[in-house]
């Protein structure tokens, strides 16, 4: 999934789609979001492959690398169904506590916390592993990757600064409005004024983010040359996963703040806003993402 700049908050956006397949294993509720609760167990079990895919998405892999990149996303999978989705769980549970009732910004900040938390364990797990896969690329390898990234960093480009800025900020309101209708149904005219209202108040960092984005690959380029002489490859990639603030141009940080704080102010404000039919909507799907994880985090396959 495509993090996006200008738009709600989501788990670290500045970690490149090169560890897209990481972001899959971690995200089960990203899965239930887009697909719907129904599928969760059946997205999550096919993580392996879709994980494989993404990979070979960027850089094609030979028979070993594959062998050793399936044994790498099971291990991976397999300590993420036990070790987070049963907190996962626990998170889906906790925000069906608050449905119906006045909700704190605050709270909402909390929750979004953990998630990146979590999400920030997993990139600590899998990282080392991954140098050990990068670690084999030939140089053809390499290149194929970095041509692929910029290809996508083209299709980003367009997607995030293209057009003018009335058009960026409708498409903006539209993905916000989107993403609250896949958990409380469709929002009246009234939270779709306040969505329109509070969005134009975000700061608009798709340069921003598309420049640090640029910064944190020409890095891992320069990683990637010595891959296989370098015997620290493996802590300084992980580094560079675990650190991308460090590309941060000046002041960036502190509008992302702020967009943070202006996004969990206006999902506050919708989820007070609820008729009873939403509020059954809304708990009703965090209900069934509850269970799915409960199943998935129980099961073996």
């Amino acid at each position: 999934m495509r993090p996006m700049p200008q738009r709600l908050p989501s788990t670290n956006s500045s970690r490149t789609r090169v560890f897209t397949w990481l972001r899959l294993a971690a995200t089960g509720l990203l899965a239930a979001t887009l697909l719907g609760g129904c599928v969760v167990r059946v997205v999550y079990n096919q993580l392996d492959w879709l994980a494989l895919w993404y990979v070979e998405d960027y850089f094609d892999l030979d028979d070993a690398q594959e062998t050793q990149a399936k044994a790498l996303i099971a291990r991976t999978i397999a300590w993420h169904r036990s070790t987070q989705l049963p907190q996962y769980s626990t998170l889906s549970r906790k925000l069906i506590g608050v449905v119906g009732a006045p909700t704190d910004p605050q709270f909402l900040a909390d929750c979004y916390a953990e998630v990146v938390a979590l999400w920030d364990a997993l990139l600590q797990r899998a990282s080392p592993e991954f140098a050990a896969l990068l670690r084999t690329l030939s140089d053809e390898q390499v290149e194929e990757l970095f041509a692929n990234l910029a290809e996508e960093n083209d299709e980003l480009a367009e997607d995030y600064s293209g057009g003018t800025a009335e058009e960026r900020r409708e498409k903006q309101d539209k993905a916000i409005s989107r993403a609250f209708r896949r958990f409380t149904g469709r929002l009246n005219d009234t939270q779709e004024a306040l969505v329109h209202r509070s969005g134009a108040g975000l700061h608009d960092l798709s340069a921003d983010w598309l420049g640090r984005r640029a910064a944190w690959q020409q890095q891992l380029r320069i990683l990637l040359v010595g891959r296989k002489s370098d015997p620290r490859f493996a802590e300084r990639l992980t580094s560079l996963v675990m650190n991308p603030n460090q590309f941060d141009t000046p002041g960036y940080r502190q509008l992302v703040i702020e967009n943070q704080k202006r996004s969990f102010a206006l999902v506050a404000e919708v989820l007070g806003s609820l008729s009873e039919g939403q509020s059954e909507h809304l708990r009703k799907n965090l209900s069934t993402y509850a269970r799915d994880f409960d199943v998935l985090a129980q099961s073996e396959d």
